[in-house]
């Protein structure tokens, strides 16, 4: 795919305005998303307006037209005061301004009533910022001329903070607003609709006040789009912080000094740059540079240090990470490097679109039939590893109660090793790994679909028995192809031991589960949390080479036909285990090993 680009991924940003819209209207405050840090994209507006925000903000004119051209169904709003040379565009094109200057809005009543329309502003308040707005004692002088005009509409007051010296929307500064509104209404005898407090900044205010006041809107662009609280930095719970990821391709790596060799003069930025002396260092050069975005914004996915910028070059020290010419470098951004790669012209905008369900599972049927086909033809190389009972170990497992009698959860040697590794992350986090089945006996797969079979006739009396065997097929397979047949196939949950109880997947309750469509993996429509337990247990498990299959979030194989289709391997290493197999070898070897004889 083209570097450098960045991955806008729809369904994060869509899960951050909702969940930032739910949060401040549990106090009475609407949001409006501001996009001149997206370029205003249609496709990044769209999702907003899907996600339920009914005003688009932005500070230019060619932004809310390239939105309106593209379709877009919002109320639009110019977020910086418009200039007096494009009054009449404001006009035309936009519902709503922010203003601070009589001047401006004297020049917008006489092109409303040229054009026979209302537009409405909000006036502005300088609260101490000292970026836009009017002083508090002028404000009074200021609305009783405008309140004459014709084709306007005065539709609130509003105020900005943070965005030029930094002076935070602190509790007495949103008072401060709040009576100014009061004051307003009583003087004027009118109704302000939209008390404007200010943007994402404000988040630390809302999350601390009791009382919102008059404050009953805010605009966002930071947290919605970066999940982040921009005085401090720190991220907001349940927010992505990812939802935009840009890429560049490393296009030298070579053994360097880490210092350079000869007399330092000025850069090509007429800075004067200094050196660490780290002797010599992997260093990398990443296709991007100040000319496509800010490079003090980025923070790097990998264990790298960015060493400095040139117009078209980024400069890392790779230290140990596993790169090579050709290798993409990933980082997550500030707002002014998201500001300035969306505005690049040389960064490909990668749109990751939300999947629907049934495109999902679609997909999923697909992989899943290919990977039949595959593994009905590849080789195995029984390599002989043992099996080992996981009840015998010392690990912090929990094991799931078994159809089978004397069920002793048994896996290779291999897998028990990875277990133990696994186990110990979670005991490190609180929580405890889950064993719900292993290694099975052709016996033991029977009567799995036997049960689910007669559960299924007595859910669905009307059915064929073939019909109620195509149901069953799509989670349990039939006796004698189950990769647990091999030892390398594990199922497995989490139990939170703080919380009391097994994390939520989608389609569990406690440790039974539900078998539908939701247990295909990425399933979309199931919710964050259960994303992201699924993810989590993903990774442990991938982290040690297992791979999940398509259909079960809970099933993982090791060295089985199953693993070996998906890794790419030319044979597999593990075999099908005969329950005569490991009966005889349970003779011969009474301790916890059992060896495939």
């Amino acid at each position: 795919m083209s570097t450098p680009r960045i991955d806008i991924h729809l369904s994060k940003i869509a899960h951050n305005a909702k969940t930032l819209s739910t949060l401040f209207r549990s106090k009475g405050i609407d949001i409006i998303a501001v996009t001149k840090g997206v370029c205003a994209h249609p496709h990044i507006a769209n999702i907003l307006v899907k996600s339920g925000v009914k005003i688009l903000a932005d500070s230019r004119i060619a932004n809310i037209k390239k939105m309106r051209d593209a379709g877009v169904k919002a109320s639009f709003l110019l977020i910086r005061t418009p200039m007096i040379s494009q009054a009449e565009s404001v006009v035309l094109d936009i519902d709503m301004s922010l203003n601070s200057e009589l001047s401006v809005i004297k020049k917008l009543s006489e092109f409303a009533i040229i054009h026979g329309k209302i537009h409405k502003i909000i006036i502005m308040v300088e609260l101490g910022d000292l970026r836009e707005g009017i002083m508090p004692s002028q404000l009074e002088n200021t609305i009783e001329k405008v309140l004459r005009l014709q084709g306007i509409k005065l539709t609130g007051i509003g105020t900005n903070l943070a965005c030029f010296s930094g002076v935070k929307p602190t509790a007495e500064k949103m008072e401060l607003l709040s009576s100014i509104a009061i004051n307003i209404e009583k003087k004027f005898h009118i109704k302000l609709s939209m008390i404007s407090g200010g943007n994402s900044a404000n988040y630390n205010w809302f999350s601390t006040t009791k009382d919102v006041g008059r404050i009953n809107n805010l605009r966002l662009g930071e947290s919605i789009f970066l999940g982040y609280e921009p005085l401090t930095g720190k991220p907001i719970p349940k927010l992505y912080q990812d939802a935009f990821m840009l890429v560049a391709e490393v296009i030298e790596l070579k053994n360097k000094s880490s210092v350079p060799d000869g007399e330092i003069g000025l850069d090509a930025f007429g800075n004067k740059p200094k050196f660490k002396d780290q002797g010599i260092i992997r260093r990398a050069i990443l296709a991007m540079g100040v000319q496509d975005v800010m490079v003090t914004g980025l923070t790097p996915k990998l264990d790298i240090e960015i060493l400095g910028a040139g117009g078209d070059h980024i400069i890392i020290n790779a230290k140990k990470e596993d790169l090579k010419v050709g290798s993409d470098v990933s980082f997550t951004l500030k707002y002014g490097a998201l500001v300035t790669a969306m505005n690049s012209s040389y960064i490909f905008k990668n749109i990751i679109t939300p999947i629907s369900a049934a495109a999902y599972c679609a997909i999923v049927e697909e992989k899943d039939r290919l990977h039949k086909k595959k593994t009905a033809i590849i080789p195995v190389k029984e390599d002989h590893t043992p099996l080992i009972s996981l009840q015998d170990s010392d690990f912090n497992l929990i094991f799931e109660k078994s159809i089978q009698k004397n069920y002793r959860y048994l896996v290779r040697k291999e897998v028990y090793e990875k277990i133990g590794r696994i186990s110990k992350l979670l005991d490190n986090q609180g929580k405890k790994l889950i064993i719900r089945s292993a290694w099975r006996s052709f016996e033991h797969q029977q009567k799995l679909w036997d049960q689910k079979a007669d559960f299924l006739k007595k859910k669905y009396p009307k059915k064929t028995v073939e019909e109620i065997s195509k149901i069953v097929s799509r989670f349990i397979a039939p006796q004698k192809k189950s990769t647990h047949s091999t030892g390398g196939a594990v199922d497995a949950l989490i139990y939170d031991l703080r919380k009391k109880c097994v994390l939520d997947f989608g389609t569990n309750d406690g440790l039974h589960i539900d078998l539908n469509e939701k247990c295909y993996p990425k399933h979309p429509d199931i919710s964050e949390e259960a994303k992201k337990n699924r993810k989590l247990l993903m990774k442990l498990f991938e982290d040690e080479d297992f791979v999940c299959d398509h259909k079960e979030y809970w099933h993982f194989d090791y060295g089985n036909i199953g693993w070996a289709v998906e890794k790419y391997k030319k044979y597999a290493n593990y075999g099908i285990l005969k329950e005569s197999y490991v009966q005889s070898a349970a003779l011969n070897y009474p301790d916890k090993v059992f060896f495939y004889l």
